[in-house]
């Protein structure tokens, strides 16, 4: 093997070490969320529980809404709205519609967090743009009680969301 060949595969073989370095610790928060999702959906609440806690900690996104779900049904442990609408929260700033949705809920119910309508509103708008389709009944209900000038504001900061956020 000449010098040139024994630097290429120097690299190569760095290059593939780093890559795995890279990829692995978010196949295996994954993993995490496949079985906790399993565990989910075959009703083992406990083990579901505590594998999206895992993942949720370690940034999941589906893992954070699951277990916000949890929280926010009593699933495996007493409701807790603050503690679910946290978890909503990790996940809607991550894109999750359906996230971003429930944030505008419990804002406009005050539920787990302070009631904030136009607050709920924007929620509402980066959900409905996110392809959660039910969220515009909301956002077009709170609009009903908004000034024109807040829906504008809303609308605007909403807008500057999905531009710096969505791809």
């Amino acid at each position: 093997m000449t010098f040139n060949e024994k630097i290429k595969n120097n690299i190569t073989a760095t290059f593939l070490i780093g890559l795995m370095v890279l990829i692995l610790p978010f196949a295996s928060a994954n993993a995490g969320y496949i079985e906790a999702k399993e565990a989910f959906d075959d009703r083992r609440f406990e083990e579901a529980f505590n594998g999206f806690t895992d993942a949720a900690e370690e940034g999941d996104m589906m893992a954070q809404y699951y277990l916000a779900v949890m929280y926010a049904t009593g699933r495996t442990m007493e409701r807790d709205d603050v503690t679910a609408y946290k978890w909503f929260m990790k996940s809607a700033l991550q894109g999750h519609p359906i996230s971003q949705g429930n944030i505008g809920t419990m804002k406009l119910n005050g539920r787990g967090t302070d009631f904030d309508l136009t607050g709920s509103y924007f929620w509402f708008i980066l959900a409905e743009d996110g392809g959660f389709e039910k969220a515009r009944k909301f956002m077009w209900r709170v609009t009903n009680y908004m000034e024109r000038d807040d829906i504008n504001s809303i609308q605007a900061k909403a807008d500057e969301w999905i531009k710096e956020n969505r791809n």
